[in-house]
């Protein structure tokens, strides 16, 4: 071991102190620094990835539509399904309706598909009810729909179509379609639980007057990171089609939350920049005080790398071990995450602030190797500069002088 990195371990970690104020203080400072950091981004990536993930639940990877309603539906969707990057491909018709219950009316945005269909998102998101009950005489309502209309599972209401409203203004006489309600969804996603209404595509062919077509096809992919690079494959071979990869649905929330997790890891890094600080005023004092140290060991032959590798090896040892414990302190937070959340709660929420906002049953996480490699690089960085800075002071001292001022 080298005599300059043995004696920045001893200034340290001086025998006989088991926890040396200076080192203890400095390494959790950087440790709750990367932690702070660590958790933000954590939590971060996991509200980013859960909100993908519904995005692509709710619009499907890729969704297929053309000028018009698609003629042949069944035979394009055969032959999508049958393309490598394709999953499975399902066909959806949807449009507005007005909903009636009693004294109470909304808009609905009324979407018919393949209740036999077992890949159907809506499937994880029922919050009251069972989807397997939908058929040509039910319905499945988002929750906000429901309170709107003041129903619940088991109780009817009437939807009149736009087909229904045009036969009626040529005289005829057409009757509301009653359902049942089969099912309430929860998505989180205010638009489509204020709005969305489920029905079997026969029997929204059958309302709106569509005979054998589809208003579009909903894909699922093999890869569904890879979206746009697909549907640039398929739209190439398609032209008379329009592809709409799911990274376009929602794009602006998702640019949102991209920005706010840039902007979060600088507020949070700021805390490491203020242990760096304190890590150089803190090293800085111990150069004053060890000045004659300095002086004796530079008319002995230390060369000026080797004063400057003594100094400057503290701040860097003092960030690595920070680091290792802000993994550590990291790990533990998110591990314990609804328990401390559970004490927020308690202590200054009003119930589940989580569920109640964002339809989270818990904190969502989703770890990203790339956040801990740069939280380690810009802490070893500052702390590598915070040592560096009285280092290159105390080697830029002549012998003579150091021992004079000591």
């Amino acid at each position: 071991m080298p005599w300059f990195l043995h004696l920045a371990l001893r200034q340290l970690f001086p025998p006989g102190k088991r926890f040396p104020a200076f080192a203890t203080v400095s390494i959790l400072g950087v440790g709750l620094g990367v932690a702070s950091l660590l958790v933000v981004q954590t939590v971060m990536n996991g509200f980013g990835e859960e909100h993908r993930l519904r995005i692509r639940e709710s619009f499907g990877d890729c969704q297929v539509t053309g000028a018009a309603t698609l003629e042949q539906p069944e035979a394009l969707a055969k032959r999508l399904a049958a393309r490598p990057e394709v999953a499975s491909a399902a066909l959806y018709a949807e449009g507005p309706a007005l909903a009636r219950q009693g004294d109470f009316s909304g808009i609905a945005q009324v979407r018919g598909i393949d209740p036999a269909d077992p890949n159907q998102p809506a499937r994880k998101y029922v919050h009251g009810g069972t989807f397997d009950d939908l058929d040509d005489g039910r319905i499945i309502l988002g929750v906000g729909l429901a309170r709107a209309l003041r129903v619940r599972v088991g109780d009817r209401l009437e939807i009149w179509s736009p087909a229904m409203a045009e036969r009626a203004e040529k005289g005829k006489a057409p009757l509301p379609a009653e359902f049942e309600v089969s099912a309430v969804i929860l998505t989180g996603f205010a638009e489509v639980d204020n709005a969305a209404a489920l029905i079997p595509l026969r029997r929204f062919r059958e309302l709106w007057n569509l005979g054998p077509r589809a208003h579009g096809l909903t894909l699922r992919l093999k890869d569904p990171a890879r979206a746009v690079e697909t549907a640039g494959l398929l739209r190439a071979s398609n032209p008379g089609l329009r592809f709409r990869p799911w990274q376009d649905f929602k794009k602006d929330f998702l640019e949102a939350i991209r920005f706010e997790k840039t902007m979060l890891f600088f507020l949070m890094f700021i805390i490491t920049l203020v242990a760096s600080f304190s890590i150089g005023s803190t090293l800085f004092s111990a150069v004053i005080r060890r000045s004659r140290e300095v002086g004796v060991l530079a008319s002995l032959g230390a060369a000026r790398l080797q004063v400057v590798a003594l100094f400057g090896l503290q701040g860097l040892l003092i960030g690595a071990l920070g680091t290792f414990l802000g993994f550590v302190l990291t790990w533990t937070i998110l591990a314990f995450r609804d328990a401390i959340l559970s004490g927020i709660n308690a202590c200054f929420g009003d119930g589940d602030m989580m569920a109640n906002i964002y339809q989270f049953s818990k904190v969502p996480l989703h770890y990203d190797a790339s956040d801990f490699v740069i939280a380690a690089a810009f802490t070893l960085l500052t702390t590598a500069i915070a040592g560096l800075v009285p280092a290159l002071w105390a080697a830029g001292r002549k012998p003579s002088e150091a021992m004079r001022d000591a």
